[in-house]
């Protein structure tokens, strides 16, 4: 049975030229060439719409990056785990070997990050 209508086809055709013609004005924004005449209003740095009140970069302290590190690692762990131990019965041994390759992974990390704890420079 034929249905009424437009064809298949042209359903096709109209998608590929939207694509094509969204792949073109997309390229023509990234590929086409910027103001060459750039004002030192353009190049001044701001502050949500503000004049700059300092320098544009500051110093990190290193202090709580052991932390932050140690942090990063154990959700991440966390997050595998839960998972892992909600689908534990149907895993059995075959699930157990991947995470605990994981943990092995996993714990290189934090190991490094214990050890830069530990170090007192840091503080």
């Amino acid at each position: 049975m034929v249905s009424q209508g437009i064809p298949e086809e042209t359903g096709y055709i109209i998608f590929l030229f939207v694509a094509t013609l969204a792949l073109v004005i997309t390229l023509r924004l990234v590929i086409s060439p910027r103001d060459p005449r750039p004002t030192p209003e353009k190049r001044a740095p701001f502050e949500s719409g503000q004049i700059a009140s300092g320098p544009g970069r500051t110093r990190f302290i290193i202090q709580y990056y052991p932390y932050i590190l140690m942090f990063v690692v154990y959700d991440v762990i966390a997050m595998f785990l839960f998972a892992w131990a909600l689908d534990l019965r149907s895993l059995g041994a075959t699930g157990t070997v991947p995470i605990l390759t994981f943990m092995v992974v996993a714990l290189v990390p934090l190991a490094y990050a214990l050890h830069l704890a530990g170090q007192r420079e840091n503080w």
